[in-house]
């Protein structure tokens, strides 16, 4: 059964890796004249007229959806009208999250708090498994509802239960209206490293900043473990930075069409960069990594990354609810598409392993001989 990965930030709301907007839901077709609509059309009208309960039509097509959505598409979903109102809420500016993401694998959720964040402070590690939310359990919710329950007025505590091993623990955290940073300094053993937490519109200002104070005759690490994507766009720029002018860095294809993307505004004219990275690499994250070892930029590390190369859109629908669905596929600048398969690293270096820094020390400096 192929994994399935949702990423959600409870600071800034949501990260649906890849470029996702909202769009108004079209005129409505002549389904009329479509003899599958029509025949979902009488299968309703005859559920409700025969089954022993008869259930409400808004039910039975909400669940009809929802089953569509969750077995057609991986990243996919539906939110009934209440629901989506709920989200959309959520991202309000009077509503502050507690900085940190939730990735959903198999049914169950995982939280990787930032460096700095009050899920950081309470103390929150990468790899906790989220349990419930103020005491509602998160089982049978979508990561939607999840992201929406934690966040909340700033100043107001929220608990989170979260298992760690065979023990599960409440942690109480204050939410909080912080900045969104999201590069880190993080040197190791000799080493320039710079980790990036997620993406944001502002990580490449933030990476532009770091490299000003970086040796380029140095050797420098980008740290993406952990890091579930975030703004597609930003990753694209920042490779660009890495690489000569014009090199291709991604292809995004939908049913339509496809669209390449170019690097540009080169700054790092020093050796090739270690990439690290896990099984919790995905997304955006995956695009950087794709781009420059294709490009022969950079030399990655660890164990193999998650496999999201697919962008979503949201889609408002008529009656308020809406869909999220899965519309492009992403391909790296020789048009391979890692969806499922993720991102093989060139140095495999297990998580536990405590010799990151050394290992690839010795590595890029065989390679730059």
């Amino acid at each position: 059964m192929a994994r399935h990965l949702f990423v959600l930030a409870a600071w800034v709301l949501v990260v649906i890796a890849g470029p996702a907007g909202v769009t108004r839901a079209a005129p409505p077709l002549s389904w009329t004249n479509d003899q599958a609509m029509l025949t979902f059309f009488e299968a309703v009208a005859k559920i409700k007229k025969n089954a022993l309960a008869a259930p409400d039509t808004g039910d039975i097509v909400t669940n009809a959806l929802m089953s569509y959505m969750r077995e057609s598409d991986p990243y996919g979903h539906y939110l009934p009208p209440h629901a989506y109102r709920q989200w959309k809420a959520a991202q309000q500016y009077s509503f502050h999250g507690v900085g940190m993401e939730i990735m959903e694998r198999s049914g169950r959720f995982y939280c990787f708090p930032r460096p700095e964040s009050p899920a950081a402070g309470a103390g929150l590690r990468d790899g906790d498994e989220l349990i419930a939310v103020d005491g509602e359990s998160v089982a049978d919710h979508s990561i939607y509802w999840a992201g929406t329950r934690i966040r909340g007025r700033e100043n107001s505590p929220v608990t989170l239960t979260i298992g760690r091993g065979r023990v599960h623990r409440e942690m109480a955290v204050i939410r909080t209206a912080l900045k969104d940073k999201s590069v880190f300094r993080a040197d190791d053993s000799g080493l320039q490293v710079l980790r990036i937490s997620h993406f944001s519109p502002a990580t490449l200002e933030e990476i532009k900043t770091a490299l000003e104070q970086i040796n380029q005759n140095r050797t420098l690490v980008l740290d993406l473990r952990n890091n579930p994507g975030g703004d597609l766009f930003s990753a694209v720029d920042i490779a660009g930075l890495f690489l000569p002018e014009n090199a291709n860095v991604l292809a995004i294809e939908t049913a339509s069409e496809t669209t390449g993307y170019k690097a540009r505004n080169r700054i790092w004219k020093g050796r090739p960069i270690g990439l690290w990275q896990n099984g919790f690499t995905a997304s955006a994250a995956e695009v950087l990594i794709a781009a420059l070892i294709t490009n022969h930029a950079g030399l990655n590390f660890g164990t193999q990354s998650f496999g999201k190369a697919l962008t979503q859109k949201v889609v408002e629908l008529s009656d308020g609810s809406a869909l999220i669905i899965s519309r492009g596929r992403l391909k790296d600048p020789i048009g391979r598409c890692w969806q499922n398969t993720g991102i093989t690293p060139v140095v495999r270096i297990p998580d536990q392993n405590r010799y990151w820094a050394q290992l690839t020390q010795k590595q890029l400096n065989a390679l730059n001989k």
